[in-house]
């Protein structure tokens, strides 16, 4: 195994709970040394995050394990100077600072742009907000949870019909995936520094990214459509439509009017109903349409009398796109999420975690290592870079 790209890159995560920790965790996966900063004693706040009521108990502290991989904690108390100086020490040495901490915390701390830049003004600077750095909004603080999922909008929009109430999110649906963004930020403004060697701010906001993943409906309101117009299950055309097997599995069923026309023989070939190629009411794609409560119906009673492995394999048979709704626990036995390496083995090869998700062609990423107890590594590490508190 080659070096990791990243394997000469110091990484501070000087951040707390999700977004700006994936987005260290994202760099370790291909071999940055990322040096966690916590406070002393209970570490941060996301070592707690299993214990919210709701999720699934266990014994291990999942949440961390996943997030914090790959890590080095260092327990420095920056309200005190000498952590602060002990901070100030480690920038000098580092290429990139990733911080999600509140601004006025961050006013407070002295670990703003220009105070870290001020210590080392090459180093790349992460920043990640809930709203933004500027606006109304930008001292605000915020989680995945208001400032992804139920600002972005896609909080009401994923509802099954106009009467139902809002979906709540998972923890952390927005958090890694907007981890990604601010991975991209960084890995640009390090580029752009192995050109011109001049250092970075680079940042991104849960809210930024809430409205790029519901850049459709957004891009509509923009563009003064009607958005009257809600995805109602009841008002979906049968060919995107959600059908529950006889095992009571779900499955979403993916025919895009574009394809309609050479997909319809397939599927009621599929359905074992050739019959419906010469009923008048289903001609043509627009006579479809006008049936398709009649056709939706028609198809949710034959799904029902089979199981989704039947299901699966008649549509795989005959080209129909469909995907199965999956439940959590199914990932545990998923030959093609192991396989093509959406999850990885921990050092040792007793436990999997998930993998951060793009690859490079002819680049390793690293075998994940356990993450940190809180300040296990803070002796060394201050014993190697000479800091003394």
């Amino acid at each position: 195994m080659s070096d990791p790209l990243f394997s000469d890159l110091l990484v501070l995560d000087c951040a707390s709970f999700i977004a700006g920790p994936a987005a260290a965790t994202m760099l370790s996966d291909f071999g940055a040394r990322v040096i966690k900063i916590e406070p002393p004693g209970s570490g941060d706040g996301y070592r707690m995050l299993q214990h919210l009521p709701g999720l699934p108990r266990g014994d291990t502290d999942y949440p961390w394990a996943l997030t914090n991989r790959n890590k080095e904690s260092v327990a420095l108390d920056l309200k005190d100077e000498s952590g602060r100086r002990a901070l100030d020490a480690l920038v000098a040495e580092a290429d990139v600072f990733i911080t999600n901490l509140p601004l006025p915390v961050r006013t407070r701390l002295r670990i703003n742009a220009e105070d870290i830049r001020a210590a080392n003004p090459s180093i790349i600077y992460g920043s990640l907000t809930p709203y933004g750095e500027t606006g109304p909004e930008a001292q605000g603080t915020g989680y995945d949870a208001t400032a992804w999922w139920a600002r972005s909008g896609l909080m009401d929009y994923v509802r099954a019909s106009s009467d139902t109430p809002p979906a709540v999110s998972v923890p952390g649906m927005g958090d890694h995936m907007t981890a990604c963004s601010l991975y991209g930020a960084i890995v640009t403004a390090l580029y752009r520094r192995q050109q011109t060697g001049e250092g970075a701010e680079v940042g991104s906001s849960l809210m930024a990214n809430g409205l790029w993943s519901n850049g459709l409906m957004v891009q509509a309101a923009l563009d003064g459509a009607d958005m009257s117009q809600r995805q109602d299950y009841r008002k979906l055309s049968p060919f995107t439509q959600n059908y529950r097997c006889a095992d009571g599995r779900w499955f979403i069923l993916t025919v895009l009017p574009q394809t309609q026309e050479r997909a319809w023989p397939k599927l009621a070939a599929a359905l074992e109903r050739p019959d419906w190629l010469e009923d008048e009411r289903f001609q043509t794609m627009e006579s479809r349409h006008e049936h398709k409560l009649a056709l939706t119906e028609m198809i949710t009673d034959i799904i029902a009398g089979r199981e989704w492995s039947h299901w699966q394999a008649v549509f795989a048979e005959h080209g129909i796109t469909c995907g199965r709704v999956a439940q959590t626990v199914d990932h545990c036995e998923d030959r093609q999420a192991a396989e093509s390496g959406a999850l990885v083995t921990f050092e040792g090869g007793e436990r999997r975690t998930v993998d951060s998700p793009l690859y490079v062609s002819g680049l390793d990423k690293r075998t994940p290592a356990p993450a940190p107890a809180v300040g296990q590594d803070t002796e060394r590490v201050l014993k190697e870079f000479n800091i003394t508190l």
